[in-house]
């Protein structure tokens, strides 16, 4: 479909959606090791609740708390 919306992009062009994955769960693990080196400091409890969910035509949302 992007090939045919830009012909110009090569298969090198496009990324594969295991590369996708892995480097979305690499930017995920990264981000919660600094929560979790800036919320050692902190003096008092904190609570978080995380959700996700999708709309019934499929976009997805993620929320934290």
């Amino acid at each position: 479909l992007l090939q045919y919306a830009r012909p110009s992009l090569t298969d090198k062009d496009i990324p594969h959606r295991t590369k996708l994955t892995d480097t979305i769960k690499a930017r995920a693990t990264s981000i919660v090791q600094t929560i979790k080196e800036r919320l050692a400091h902190v003096d008092s409890a904190v609570s978080m609740t995380f959700d996700s969910w999708t709309t019934i035509i499929g976009e997805p949302f993620f929320s934290i708390t």
